[in-house]
């Protein structure tokens, strides 16, 4: 239940506030409010046999990946946002994020850890060259290829580089933590997959509906890049 005010003229022509008139949201509108508000986000996923039997147990299996859609552009997220009915133009989203990204960066690089509430802790780490500490060693904090053990051996004075790389991790924080990111989604078979479980097991792929009251998937595998007996075979991100 909602009010609407109105106004209107008095006797000598002033503009009063009007008696509130009452306005009954229909329960199909309530209902529509309702499903918009708890609609589960639904993940397409593909099967890949697992070939690598570096771990027991894994090879001849088939584990779940995410069939990616599309990659999305900052200028195509920008205007996603703005159609979430934002007083925000497209430009002004974009010229905001392109800001932020810039200064994401500039923190970290100074050794700071950037929280962003509901999206994750951004934070410089470093990949790190294995330095070997003798007498007469000469070590920087500086980039640069890791020295052998054979060039050591020959020259203990050759400058050793404690870095070989810099880079931005990003961990995830409220609304995009694993249980929270579980709990708002939903996960079904792709087609080709679907097929691919029917001709293999002569049965249809069981999917359950993405549900209004928040109960998910019975989808209990891990991430694209593994499953629960270990990401063997399977490529991952740097």
């Amino acid at each position: 239940m909602s009010y609407l005010r109105t106004w209107k003229n008095d006797d000598a022509g002033r503009v009063v506030r009007n008696t509130p008139k009452v306005l009954e949201i229909s329960p199909k509108v309530n209902k529509i409010i309702n499903a918009k508000k708890t609609r589960k986000i639904m993940i397409e996923l593909n099967l890949t046999l697992n070939t690598n039997d570096a771990i027991e147990g894994v090879k001849g299996k088939y584990y779940p990946r995410v069939e990616y859609k599309e990659s999305i552009s900052m200028a195509k997220l920008a205007k996603h946002m703005h159609q979430h009915n934002t007083v925000y133009s497209k430009g002004v989203i974009i010229g905001v994020l392109s800001d932020m990204v810039s200064c994401i960066k500039e923190l970290c690089l100074d050794g700071n850890v950037v929280k962003i509430d509901d999206l994750g802790l951004f934070k410089a780490t470093v990949e790190g060259n294995g330095l070997t500490l003798k007498s007469g060693a000469k070590i920087s904090a500086g980039v640069g290829a890791q020295r052998t053990d054979e060039e050591l051996q020959a020259d203990i004075t050759k400058q050793q580089m404690a870095i070989s790389a810099v880079k931005i991790i990003m961990q995830a924080t409220g609304e995009t933590t694993m249980s929270e990111m579980t709990r708002d989604s939903s996960t079904t078979f792709t087609s080709k997959t679907k097929q691919l479980i029917k001709s293999l097991t002569g049965n249809d792929s069981l999917t359950p509906d993405p549900s209004p009251t928040g109960e998910g998937s019975e989808n209990t595998g891990g991430d694209n890049g593994g499953n629960s007996g270990g990401s063997a075979g399977f490529e991952t991100g740097n």
